[in-house]
């Protein structure tokens, strides 16, 4: 039962976001991506996405404490600082099944609404470790790591704690490089084994339901990345 009602939540997840959210470094600092670049699904590799999509950012020291940074508010939004932790949270709005098709409206626009739902998708990116990093800095879905993800290696198994407001979710839906490796525990863990060196993307999915005639659900969706050295 357990099984079934895990692929039923990633079921809808990836309807909700078929597609993937990633910060990606450059000279300037890192960059929010959208697209299939690092998906395991076809598809164009960077896909242009609203700038209003983004709701929050956040850029952290080793120390978990918050950092001053500038924000580049156009497309591709950009954030400029010495973040050990970036945090970018994410909403393409309200979609619903309809007969003709998916819309991106709320389902008391769409024409034969069949299932509608409310998408939040946020992004966390790695850079620098602490101890004191092995904690939420949210109060939204977020993945966290137990130990330092930059020491790893390909085969080593990463332990990882999904929470939302502040508290272990279990029966998170979580997916590695796209492809499904279980759902979390009571205490909202989970452990990933590494496949390659490289860029690493892990997501969690958590859907509740709504209260408000705009949408049946809300869908949260997680992104983990970081980079591992690829070894000579």
């Amino acid at each position: 039962m357990r099984a079934l009602a895990f692929f039923l939540v990633l079921s809808l997840a990836a309807e909700a976001n078929a597609h993937e959210l990633w910060l990606e470094r450059d000279a300037e600092g890192v960059v929010l991506q959208y697209g299939h670049k690092y998906s395991a699904h076809e598809g164009t590799k960077l896909i242009p996405y609203q700038p209003r999509w983004v709701e929050k950012a956040l850029c952290f020291d080793r120390a978990a404490s918050p950092l001053r940074f500038e924000a580049r508010q156009g497309y591709p939004y950009r954030v400029a600082g010495e973040c050990a932790v970036t945090y970018v949270l994410t909403s393409s709005g309200y979609w619903t099944k309809t007969p003709y098709g998916t819309k991106n409206v709320p389902r008391t626009e769409a024409p034969m609404p069949i299932k509608s739902w409310l998408s939040y998708e946020s992004v966390k990116r790695i850079d620098g470790w602490d101890a004191k990093l092995a904690r939420p800095l949210t109060q939204g879905l977020e993945i966290t790591p137990l130990d330092d993800p930059l020491r790893l290696h390909e085969g080593e198994k990463v332990r990882l704690v999904v929470t939302f407001e502040g508290r272990p979710i279990e029966g998170a839906a979580v997916a590695y490089d796209g492809k499904p490796r279980g759902a979390t525990g009571a205490d909202g863990r989970i452990n990933i084994r590494i496949r390659h060196a490289g860029f690493q993307i892990i997501q969690a999915s958590l859907t509740l339901p709504s209260a408000a005639p705009e949408a049946d659900e809300v869908v949260h969706t997680a992104n983990l990345n970081f980079e591992l050295p690829r070894e000579p």
